[in-house]
């Protein structure tokens, strides 16, 4: 089983989540914005070239912006520009790209594609198949306790429902965030799959959830995970 971790925002505690991943020998990506518009801390140059020497990074846009929708020279505006910044502090191509809020069109997926990213990130969940489109890739399970209401409207709102339904009613079966993580990693093992993460690290912080991420990073070992970064998967799945 491939594992996988992204984390969006590029919040200062990014540098915290980071140290916590490599502790435990694992890759992360973080989608980074340059600043971000909804009012929330972007990491420092310093700290986000320390966390770019063990960790992969991506872009997020220039200003933590939808692009679903936007003029076109305004969304490669804040593309391109989010990519060029980013590329300059961290001193080497980004590959990934992640969609802030999950929103895109054709003309972004289009945008994101010329601006040389080998990838773009959704907020898809269920997936546990390695990715078949690079500039719509899914994921597995977010760390955070969404209610199941929200868990069966990611399942309605994507294609493939029928292959990721039975993942969903195991899913709901859990009574906590802890239960259903370890259960969507159990599934994706016994498949040879691949279970992908993603978050947020002021999630983690506000809702108190360092505690279990660091007991899943110790227990996932114990599967056999073979930690990877998104491009290295990626690159393995072209």
């Amino acid at each position: 089983m491939i594992v996988v971790t992204s984390w969006d925002d590029g919040h200062p505690l990014d540098e915290r989540l980071g140290e916590l991943l490599q502790r435990h020998g694992f890759t992360g990506t973080f989608f980074v914005p340059v600043r971000n518009t909804e009012g929330l801390p972007v990491i420092s140059g310093g700290a986000l070239r320390t966390l770019a020497a063990t960790h992969e990074i991506g872009g997020h846009t220039l200003d933590h912006v939808r692009l679903a929708g936007l003029p076109v020279a305004r969304a490669r505006e804040q593309v391109c520009g989010g990519r060029d910044q980013l590329q300059q502090l961290i001193g080497r191509p980004l590959a990934g790209f992640c969609y802030p809020g999950g929103r895109f069109d054709a003309q972004s997926m289009r945008i994101v594609r010329e601006a040389g990213f080998q990838y773009a990130r959704t907020v898809e969940n269920l997936v546990i198949a390695p990715p078949t489109d690079r500039y719509r890739i899914g994921t597995t399970l977010q760390v955070y306790a969404h209610p199941p209401a929200v868990l069966a409207r990611n399942l309605l709102r994507y294609p493939g429902r029928a292959h990721k339904a039975p993942l969903l009613l195991r899913l709901l079966a859990g009574a906590s965030l802890e239960e259903r993580l370890r259960i969507a990693a159990r599934y994706a093992h016994g498949r040879a799959g691949v279970l992908h993460l993603w978050g947020h690290s002021w999630e983690l912080e506000r809702h108190g959830l360092w505690q279990l991420l660091d007991g899943l990073l110790r227990w996932l070992p114990e599967l056999g995970a073979r930690p990877q970064s998104l491009a290295q998967l990626v690159g393995e799945t072209r």
